[in-house]
């Protein structure tokens, strides 16, 4: 049976193992951060459509703002559904990665528009900045930030020493960078050589290369759903 290691935090990572177990893989979990939520008072903030980049953006953003008719433009489909189940009732996805939001934003509103960009302690992109550079106001406030763990745990440095693993999947640049640096730490960045790496963005694949893989293969589209697929289609 083909393994896959998971390294998204833990919620996000059971939601991802429940979806490849239905096509027969042996699936293990190993978190490489976790997230915590901060609460910053945005009471006095103006603005009239919030920006979202990640499905903990927006969780953090329910636990302090209640509002459901709330304005809010998503990158991806998956913080869409993400802030719809957690009550959210406006929302519009660019169905893209960054530069896809950006130009859907460009596309789709006034420079009129206020705008809050609600993001994580740690971006891949400054988007605000991108989009002040496009005559856009944005305002951004740090929700959440991770907590980076400091050594794998012994189960996954078994995993990987007994070559019990065949691919590592990547959703996010910050994991591909934490994982590589704690498998270098560990003295394990040789077993890589035998695993291959899934990633969803170019991004994610230039952040594996500290560590030598077997291969590392990008999904066509920045989804879980791509990822999945092209996952499949290798195996």
């Amino acid at each position: 049976m083909k393994s896959i290691l998971l390294t998204r935090p833990l919620s996000d990572s059971l939601n991802t193992r429940n979806t490849l177990k239905k096509y027969g893989y042996e699936v293990y979990i190993e978190p490489v951060f976790t997230i915590k939520y901060l609460r910053p008072d945005i009471s006095s903030y103006e603005f009239d459509v919030v920006i979202s980049t990640s499905k903990n953006s927006v969780k953090a953003l329910s636990q302090i703002y209640k509002l459901g008719s709330l304005p809010i433009v998503t990158v991806g489909n998956s913080t869409m559904q993400t802030a719809k189940d957690l009550g959210f009732s406006d929302i519009i996805s660019a169905d893209s990665d960054v530069d896809g939001l950006i130009s859907f934003i460009k596309s789709h509103y006034s420079i009129a528009v206020k705008f809050l960009y609600i993001r994580g302690q740690e971006v891949s992109c400054d988007l605000k900045k991108r989009l002040s550079e496009e005559g856009f106001c944005v305002r951004e406030v740090i929700l959440y930030k991770t907590v980076i763990k400091k050594s794998l745990t012994n189960r996954c440095k078994n995993l990987l020493s007994g070559s019990k693993i065949n691919s590592v999947v990547f959703f996010s640049s910050q994991t591909a960078r934490v994982f590589c640096s704690l498998v270098l730490k560990s003295g394990l960045s040789h077993t890589m050589g035998n695993i291959i790496a899934y990633t969803m963005s170019k991004n994610i694949a230039d952040s594996l290369k500290s560590v030598k893989w077997k291969k590392i293969v990008t999904s066509r589209l920045p989804t879980r759903e791509s990822l999945i697929n092209i996952i499949n289609r290798s195996y």
